[in-house]
C-alpha cells in the first residue's frame, strides 16, 4: 500500500488547480478571508479523499476486479460471464464519484431529473456495453465495427432529444469513466482478455465501450424527460452547509450506494473467489479506505470547492471573456497534465508504438487537446451555441479517422476519452462553465454541459492521427500493413 505515492499525485493533479483559482478569486475579489479559508480546507478535504480512495481502489478494487475477471473465464459460459458483467457494471457505477457530482449537476438546472434516477439509467449503460465489450473479446468481434453502430444509434436517437439533453448524454459518458470504475473494468477485462493472448487489441477497449452505454441510456432517458424550455431554468442558490452536517451526510449516502458492490464481493469471495484469508482482508480494507476518500471528497466538492469554481467562472466572464478562456486553458492543461491516468496512457502508447510515439509528444499533443476543448466548450456555453457545432464534425472525423487507423490505437484512442475526464473535470471545469453561463446574458445554464464531452471527444482524435502516422511510418520502413 503506497499511500505517500498516491498523496504526491492528488496533490500534484489539486494544487495547481487550487493554487491558480485562488489567485485568481483573490484578484477578482471572488474570495474574501474567510471565503479563501474555507476554498483551502475544501481543497485539503478533496486531496485527502482522493488520496484515501485511490489507494482503496488500488489495494481492493482492482485486485478484486482481476479475480473475478480471472473465476468468469473458468466458467466456461458466455451467459453467465455477461450477466455477471452487466450486474458489476451497474454497481461499480452508481457510487462513482464522478457520475454523482455530474447528476447532482444536472439536477441543479433541471430538477425534473432526478439525481438517482440520471445515476441509475448510466450505470444500466455501463453494464450493458461492458457485457458486450467481454462478449467482443470472446467471440472475437471487431471492436471498429461495434463502434460504428453504436455511435450510429447514438445520433440518431440524439437527433430527437434537445441540446441539452445531448450534452449531458455525451458528458455522461466521459464521467462515467471515473477513478472507481475505471481500475475495476480494466482489471476484469483484463483477466478475460488472457483468453486471447495472441491478440494485443483484446487488451484494450473495455473503458471504450463502457462509456458508450451511458451516452445511449441517456438519450433515452431524455425522451422521457424533455421539456419545451430548460434553458430557463435556474439553479438554487448554493446553501452553506456546516462540515460536520455536509460530512455525516456524505457517509449515509455513499455507504448506501457502495453496498451493492460490497455485498457482491462478499458474495463472491464465500462462494467462488476463496482467496486466503490475508490477502481477501487486505482487498476488503481497501474497500474501506475507497469509502472513506469518497465521502471526504465529496465533502470538500460540496464545501467550497465547487462553488469557487462556479463564483470564478461568473467573475472572469464578467470582467473579459477572453480572461474566462485564458483561465480555462490553463486549468485544462493542469488536469490533463497531473491525471495519475493519462500518465498511464502515454507510457502504453509508447510501448505499444515500439518508441517510434514518445510518451513526451503524447503527453504535449494530449495537454494541448484538453485545453483547446476547454477552450471550444467555454466559448459555446458562453454564446449558447449548439452542441452539435462541435460534437456532429468532431464524431464524423473520428469515425474517418477510424477507417485509417490501426486497430490498436483505435482502442487506446477511445480508452483515452474516458482517462482524460477525471474528477477535476465534474468538480471544478464543469462549475467553472456553470458560473460563466450564469453571469452571462446571452448563455443559459444548460448550455453549460458539454464540458466533458468535449474534453472525452478531443484525446480520441489526436490519437487516431498519431495511430495514422505511426502506420504510416511502419510502411515507410517496410513493417506496415501492405
Amino acid at each position: 500500500m503506497d499511500i505517500l505515492k498516491q498523496l504526491k499525485d492528488v496533490i500534484i493533479s489539486v494544487l495547481p488547480i487550487g493554487i491558480v483559482a485562488s489567485v485568481l478569486s483573490i484578484a477578482t475579489g471572488v474570495m474574501d478571508g474567510t471565503e479563501f479559508c474555507r476554498f483551502m480546507l475544501s481543497c485539503l478535504l478533496v486531496i485527502i479523499g482522493l488520496t484515501l480512495f485511490l489507494t482503496g481502489v488500488e489495494v481492493g478494487i482492482t485486485p478484486i476486479g482481476g479475480h473475478i475477471g480471472s473465476s468468469l473465464t473458468k466458467s466456461r459460459s458466455l451467459l453467465i460471464m455477461l450477466g455477471a458483467a452487466l450486474l458489476l457494471g451497474v454497481i461499480i457505477t452508481i457510487p462513482e464519484p464522478d457520475v454523482q457530482v455530474l447528476a447532482t449537476e444536472v439536477n441543479q438546472v433541471n430538477p425534473s431529473i432526478p439525481v438517482k434516477t440520471l445515476t441509475y439509467a448510466i450505470a444500466a449503460g455501463v453494464g450493458l456495453f461492458f457485457a458486450i465489450s467481454l462478449a467482443r473479446t470472446v467471440l472475437n468481434w471487431p471492436m471498429k465495427i461495434i463502434i460504428a453502430i453504436s455511435y450510429s444509434f447514438i445520433f440518431l436517437i440524439a437527433f430527437f432529444n434537445d441540446d441539452f439533453l445531448v450534452s449531458v448524454a455525451f458528458d455522461s459518458g466521459g464521467a462515467t469513466t471515473g477513478p472507481l470504475s475505471v481500475p475495476f473494468i480494466m482489471a476484469l477485462g483484463t483477466g478475460v482478455a488472457a483468453i486471447r493472448k495472441h491478440n494485443e487489441e483484446a487488451e484494450f477497449g473495455y473503458v471504450a465501450l463502457s462509456s458508450i452505454g451511458p451516452v445511449l441510456s441517456v438519450l433515452i432517458l431524455g425522451l422521457v424527460f424533455r421539456q419545451e424550455s430548460l434553458g430557463s431554468i435556474i439553479a438554487e442558490e448554493a446553501s452553506d452547509p456546516a462540515l460536520l452536517s455536509l460530512l455525516g451526510e456524505k457517509f449515509q449516502s455513499v455507504g448506501i450506494s457502495l453496498a451493492p458492490l460490497v455485498a457482491v464481493c462478499i458474495l463472491m469471495q464465500i462462494l467462488v473467489l476463496k482467496t486466503p484469508k490475508t490477502e481477501a482482508i487486505r482487498e476488503f480494507s481497501g474497500i474501506i479506505y475507497s469509502y472513506i476518500g469518497i465521502v471526504i471528497f465529496f465533502t470538500g466538492v460540496e464545501y467550497s470547492f465547487s462553488d469557487v469554481a462556479k463564483e470564478l467562472g461568473s467573475a472572469l466572464i464578467s470582467i473579459n471573456p477572453l480572461l474566462l478562456y485564458g483561465a480555462g486553458f490553463v486549468f485544462g492543461l493542469c488536469v490533463v497534465l497531473a491525471e495519475p491516468a493519462v500518465i498511464v496512457l502515454t507510457d502504453q502508447v509508447e510501448e505499444a508504438s515500439s518508441g517510434r510515439i514518445s510518451k513526451k509528444v503524447m503527453l504535449a499533443t494530449l495537454a494541448l487537446g484538453v485545453g483547446c476543448a476547454v477552450v471550444l466548450a467555454l466559448i459555446r456555453t458562453v454564446h449558447s451555441l449548439s452542441i452539435w457545432t462541435f460534437i456532429l464534425p468532431g464524431y464524423i472525423l473520428v469515425m474517418l479517422f477510424m477507417i485509417k487507423t490501426p486497430g490498436l490505437f483505435s482502442a487506446i484512442g477511445f480508452d483515452s476519452g474516458g482517462v482524460a475526464t477525471g474528477p477535476m473535470s465534474s468538480a471544478f471545469l464543469l462549475p467553472l462553465a456553470m458560473g460563466a453561463a450564469s453571469a452571462s446574458s446571452s448563455a443559459t445554464l444548460s448550455a453549460s454541459f458539454g464540458m466533458i464531452a468535449m474534453i472525452a471527444m478531443m484525446p480520441v482524435l489526436l490519437i487516431e492521427i498519431l495511430g495514422i502516422i505511426y502506420q504510416s511510418r511502419l510502411r515507410k520502413t517496410g513493417k506496415g500493413d501492405k
